[in-house]
């Protein structure tokens, strides 16, 4: 009689994580800076090689346009210059798709950054630094939890061993 591999469940526990989705969608949290009040999420969602950035903070003063971008490095430590323009913030919302792929948003340091209006443009009033979310940081997660990868990866190794013995 033919005998199936032990390793057959753990081979095809691999090869789900592999095909398992890529984060498709990002939260993140943008915080009040300059006394603002104003603060709220971007949620970047991967639609193929562009980004869809979805601003939606505290409103602002009514029908002013806030300059909103995507800049390298963090809150703390912003290039000056916009790496990705977004749409401005106009009543504490925009929605902008930027040519970028999620992925290298996620690679290395960048922010969003909210400024006060086109005339106060040096006055920050909202920024949050662009991260892969984490269930253990309270993000949101598009891809398969880690734990039924593993509980389908045990369970396909117990029906692999079960389908071992009954073939011997």
């Amino acid at each position: 009689m033919k005998r199936i591999p032990f390793g057959l469940g753990v081979l095809l526990a691999i090869l789900l994580i592999a095909a398992a989705p890529a984060q498709a969608t990002v939260t993140i949290r943008l915080r009040e800076q300059s006394g603002s009040g104003q603060s709220g999420t971007a949620v970047l969602k991967a639609v193929g090689d562009q980004t869809e950035v979805t601003v939606n903070i505290t409103p602002g003063p009514a029908g002013v346009d806030q300059p909103a971008h995507i800049h390298e490095g963090t809150c703390a430590n912003l290039n000056p210059k916009p790496a990705f323009p977004l749409s401005p913030v106009r009543d504490g919302k925009s929605v902008t798709t930027v040519n970028v792929k999620l992925t290298d948003l996620l690679a290395r340091p960048f922010a969003i950054n909210v400024h006060k209006s086109a005339q106060e443009i040096a006055v920050y009033v909202a920024c949050g630094e662009i991260v892969a979310a984490l269930p253990r940081t309270g993000g949101e997660s598009a891809g398969v939890p880690v734990w039924a990868v593993l509980l389908l990866g045990a369970l396909l190794m117990g029906a692999g061993y079960a389908l071992r013995r009954r073939l011997a």
